[in-house]
């Protein structure tokens, strides 16, 4: 399994070579331990480009700053926009454990309820708040309680009724439905018939009628019986005719309509009022309420389907029996019940075409139960995360949901500071939980941006533990500048990765530098280190000069020395050329035949002046084709004795320190000794700038016998990347040579 990138961009961070990788430096193959994931670590020195990386490799569009083109060992094109990678940054920029219970716990049961029951949720909240409120109002002019085609609905469908008002409601939207009782209204068979031979021109005008005039609504209300015929009654509609075209052409000297020029406008107008008023006053209560209300409605003028105009005149002129009234109102009480049964079906057939009723159903079913927790859940969460922060991690139903609780306050989506835990817990706790996180992430890559960065000792073997096991079944790339993670991945899992140097310097080998298993080999377990050692023959084909090779192994050979209780005094023998005061000179050929075996024929004496004379520039001692992350500690070890003893040399001579024979003043000591401040000098804020400087340095600062503590010759000597160290040196030096201009001629 590997994965090739072609291309790795983010402007003024990686050097102009990652744009074009090819298959010796953008390759990444990951280290497979029977299972469908595996493992690839990449060391990077701080300042490399390790968390730009990360930054890359999460961006879901290519643009000018951040960009990547990879491919699979399917030959598979990956690009941002695919977002293939699952990353964790830093833990500093990890506040809060974020997500849902769903995204953590992996239980068949538990998994597929959060699903269930975000999907009911989302289903609901489309039902209520978009698909029905629009049906209702576009298609039957329903869009407040009192509309008036809600009143028969009320009437025989009060349940529909009180589901159709909370939908409609706007502040409401169907929050106050029981939707347990609102999905056994749908699946009720009888709802799921639509009405029949329905005269689409008939069904809007009752819909509009509804909404606007209500003909039907009175027209049902009036009681027939109580109708007296009146053979006059269809003059009336032409009496208004006339009155309205009189009333505004009474004036003429002709008629309008017949050029009649014996035309007298106002006497026409005087009788037609009154014989219209002569019939009205012939008609009854009922009549003249029926008139009024329905047959003189403007809307019938122009849009009668009906015939409710036609059969009503007709009826109260005495033309036709009662037989066509009645027939019209109880065609009109139909249209009001089919009207009524289409909107309900409408209601529950907008989920025909959604799995929301079974899902429903299924949700219920599994709520009934207390879903199990899978065994790999369980130990995750209970015997990893709360084992290791003394407090319980819990999971509790609420409200229908699943929880994960620490102790008796919610864990996610809190602010870390909140959670009344230590900054290792906080620490432990929020990065397990990201690991969980990318452990059920649906994404193939997992990137892990330094995670024992802010972690103390007791933590760093439980993360490596979680790295290992959560992500068994993921790819992972594993970026780090702290080698002791190698040695506890490797603890937990041994041969679990595959290793990578980032090179991102000027005129160098840039890109993923594979690393041998040979070499990774020393860096996780001392044994085989020694062993290296003490290999003449392999150790001698590696190294190109001998002396170089020899004063770059002084630190840790005093360590080692150290840790072994030599008899024969090489711990003192070695602690005179480590320090710039010292004048003796030491063979160390046989110091290193003396702890590693017979390895070296010769002799090479050396003493503090050869060493602070050695050109940094002429440093390629050892082979960085075959180790080069051994080969770069090695460099950078001699150049950091290097600093150090010029320090101390040049300070001690300057300011004339004094010691006992027998007394070793470390580096912080000359410091202090060497720029003594008393305010009120001319030169106080000097000396605090130089001695703040001299005693902040990266290289100074890591004191020879760290190697004395873990003996990892690797760490943390490569842990600053070439470019910076190159800085630090000039920095350094350019220091020391300021100092001396400023105090060399004067009396200290």
């Amino acid at each position: 399994m590997k994965l090739y990138f072609k291309k790795i961009h983010r402007e003024t961070i990686f050097n102009a070579d990652f744009d074009n990788l090819n298959k010796d430096n953008g390759v990444l193959k990951f280290k497979n331990n029977h299972s469908s994931g595996g493992m690839v670590v990449v060391y990077a020195p701080n300042g490399t480009g390790k968390s730009s990386f990360t930054k890359v490799l999460e961006v879901k569009e290519s643009s000018k700053e951040l960009d990547f083109l990879a491919e699979d060992d399917k030959g598979k094109t990956i690009i941002p926009s695919d977002n293939m990678f699952h990353v964790i940054s830093d833990q500093i920029s990890r506040n809060i454990i974020s997500g849902d219970e769903s995204d953590y716990l992996i239980g068949a049961d538990i998994k597929r309820e959060h699903e269930l029951n975000n999907k009911v949720n989302e289903g609901f909240e489309y039902a209520f708040g978009k698909n029905l409120p629009h049906i209702f109002k576009d298609k039957y002019k329903i869009s407040k309680k009192s509309d008036v085609l809600l009143e028969n609905i009320k009437e025989n469908y009060p349940k529909f009724y009180s589901y159709i008002t909370n939908i409609i409601n706007t502040r409401k939207r169907g929050v106050e439905i029981n939707r347990d009782e609102f999905i056994s209204f749908v699946q009720d068979s009888k709802y799921h018939t639509a009405p029949k031979n329905l005269d689409e021109e008939k069904q809007h005008f009752f819909i509009d009628d509804s909404k606007e005039s209500n003909i039907i609504g009175k027209l049902l209300k009036i009681d027939i019986n109580s109708i007296l015929p009146n053979n006059e009654v269809n003059l009336l509609e032409q009496y208004s005719d006339a009155i309205s075209i009189l009333q505004k052409y009474h004036q003429l000297d002709k008629c309008i309509v017949c050029d009649n020029k014996d035309f007298d406008g106002d006497s026409l107008l005087e009788n037609k009022r009154k014989e219209e008023s002569r019939i009205q006053k012939q008609l009854d209560s009922n009549t003249e309420k029926l008139l009024n209300s329905v047959v003189e409605n403007p809307s019938l003028k122009s849009n009668d389907p009906f015939h409710i105009k036609e059969i009503i005149i007709n009826f109260i002129s005495g033309n036709n029996d009662e037989k066509d009234l009645i027939q019209l109102i109880d065609e009109c009480n139909s249209y009001r019940e089919n009207v009524n049964k289409a909107i309900l079906f409408d209601l529950v057939s907008c989920f025909d075409d959604t799995t929301m009723v079974q899902d429903y159903n299924d949700l219920i079913s599994l709520r009934e139960n207390q879903p199990e927790l899978d065994d790999e859940d369980l130990i995750y969460i209970q015997n990893v995360i709360s084992e290791n922060i003394d407090r319980d991690i819990k999971i509790e139903r609420q409200r229908n949901n699943f929880k994960l609780m620490l102790g008796n306050e919610h864990l996610l989506n809190v602010d870390r500071k909140n959670m009344h835990l230590s900054t290792g817990e906080q620490n432990f706790i929020s990065l397990a939980f990201e690991l969980l996180l990318a452990r059920n992430s649906n994404k193939e890559y997992v990137v892990i941006d330094d995670p024992m960065s802010s972690f103390d000792s007791i933590y760093k073997n439980k993360i490596a533990y979680c790295i290992v096991k959560f992500l068994e079944n993921k790819k992972q790339i594993v970026l780090t500048h702290n080698l002791e993670l190698l040695r506890l991945l490797d603890l937990q899992l041994p041969k679990c990765f595959n290793l990578y140097l980032l090179n991102n310097y000027e005129k160098a080998r840039n890109g993923f530098i594979p690393v041998n298993n040979n070499e990774k080999q020393l860096l996780v377990d001392l044994a085989k280190l020694i062993e290296f050692l003490q290999n003449k023959n392999k150790l001698l084909e590696n190294i190109k000069e001998k002396r170089l090779f020899l004063i770059s192994m002084i630190p840790f050979m005093r360590g080692y020395a150290h840790i072994m209780l030599d008899t024969g005094n090489i711990y003192k023998q070695l602690s005179k050329v480590m320090h710039g005061y010292e004048t003796e000179t030491l063979d160390l050929v046989p110091v290193y035949n003396e702890l590693f075996g017979e390895v070296f024929q010769g002799s090479e004496k050396v003493s503090v002046e050869d060493i602070i004379q050695i050109d940094l520039n002429q440093l390629d001692f050892f082979s960085k084709d075959n180790y080069p992350l051994f080969a770069e500690t090695l460099k950078q070890t001699l150049i950091y004795l290097y600093l150090r003893m010029n320090v101390e040399k040049r300070l001690m001579t300057l300011f004339k320190i004094s010691r006992k024979s027998t007394e070793n003043l470390l580096l912080g000591q000359i410091i202090q000794k060497a720029f003594i401040a008393n305010e009120g000098d001319s030169d106080y804020k000097e000396k605090i700038k130089f001695k703040v400087f001299f005693t902040s340095r990266k290289t100074l600062l890591n004191d020879f016998n760290h190697f004395e503590g873990n003996i990892n010759i690797f760490q943390p000597a490569i842990d600053i990347a070439p470019s910076f160290l190159d800085k630090e040196v000039a920095d350094i030096l350019n220091a020391l040579d300021e100092v001396e201009n400023k105090y060399g001629n004067k009396e200290n």
